[in-house]
């Protein structure tokens, strides 16, 4: 089997090429919809071809529509320079979801693997940028498509029965929006989840006492009685794994105009897979129309690093002893 290379695609020398839609299935969902007055019923439900039908799309699809803001792709290139895979995905930021626009392999690529190498640099991307979920859309008729997203870990997260034309339920061709949900979860942290977070605390700032050569650092001072004290008048996230053990957090407090961040931690065993940005994210999207701030102290580069990355600019520094001086940064109102 020919190990074939997957590269990034430039949007210059890439945008405009049209990507395939049309395929060959010998099955499609049944979709029903019954509503009342007190309730909505959806019933779907697989169903066979007696032939195998030809799908045409009607709306042919190019990377890099002018639609996509943001849009990125990788694929695969002939030495011809054809195009034989590709995969193109597009941030939502409203919401933070990254959503795959395209995917398509070629015919003579197709059972090689090819599909999950392109999904997989979509799911590293989603998880290293922070976003909560990956979005996609199909048809109910394209059952491979369908078989192949479920085995990527995809689940149906609703239908739109007439994004194509007035009849997509008659044609069988309802729009399928699966989702894929990044691991670990972010919620908003209960009162009896403090002196789990308070434990997170002390072991996530050793790293930023170590700076210094000194623990005497508020973050390790901090009381859980102080602790419950924000809890009451802010905004406090967890990050939980799969067994529910909290691996991160932030804290947020606010006024009419700024809301002031703070405690962005995440466990050391977990740290360096972009889990801070997650965070991040999140607590933004609590508030809306409303200016962020943030300090840190002038040692910790990383974090600085993190924080330009994520839209923050440095407006001023303040000297708390000779050895510690906190860098302050904002992120305008959108």
């Amino acid at each position: 089997m020919i190990d074939y290379e997957i590269i990034k695609l430039s949007k210059d020398e890439w945008k405009g090429t049209p990507v395939p839609m049309n395929y060959m299935t010998d099955g499609y969902f049944d979709v029903q919809v019954r509503d009342s007055a007190d309730s909505f019923h959806i019933d779907i439900e697989k169903k066979c071809y007696e032939t195998q039908q030809m799908h045409y799309c009607d709306f042919p699809d190019y990377l890099f529509a002018d639609w996509w803001e943001g849009a990125e792709a990788w694929g695969i290139v002939s030495e011809e320079n054809e195009l034989l895979a590709c995969i193109e995905c597009c941030p939502e930021e409203w919401n933070n979801r990254l959503m795959v626009t395209e995917l398509w392999v070629s015919d003579k690529l197709q059972r090689q693997g090819i599909g999950t190498r392109l999904m997989d640099i979509v799911k590293d991307k989603a998880a290293k940028d922070g976003r909560r979920a990956i979005i996609l859309e199909t048809q109910s008729c394209n059952v491979r498509a369908i078989a192949f997203y479920q085995s990527q870990g995809f689940q149906m997260a609703g239908i739109d029965n007439c994004c194509y034309g007035n009849f997509d339920i008659r044609d069988h061709n309802v729009r399928f929006n699966l989702v894929y949900f990044i691991r670990p979860d972010i919620v908003r942290a209960e009162k009896g989840d403090l002196p789990e977070i308070l434990d997170l605390q002390y072991l996530a700032y050793q790293s930023e006492a170590a700076l210094f050569g000194n623990k005497d650092i508020p973050p390790l001072k901090e009381t859980l009685s102080e602790l419950e004290h924000e809890f009451e008048n802010g905004v406090i996230l967890k990050m939980i794994d799969e067994t529910g053990r909290i691996i991160g957090s932030v804290r947020s407090t606010s006024d009419e105009t700024t809301v002031y961040v703070g405690k962005l931690m995440v466990h050391p065993d977990h740290q360096k897979k972009g889990y801070g940005k997650k965070l991040l994210r999140e607590i933004e999207r609590y508030y809306l129309n409303k200016r962020f701030e943030l300090f840190t102290s002038t040692r910790s580069k990383e974090n600085i690093m993190l924080y330009e990355k994520m839209g923050y600019k440095k407006f001023k520094e303040e000297k708390v002893t000779d050895e510690l001086v906190f860098v302050y940064l904002e992120k305008p109102k959108e």
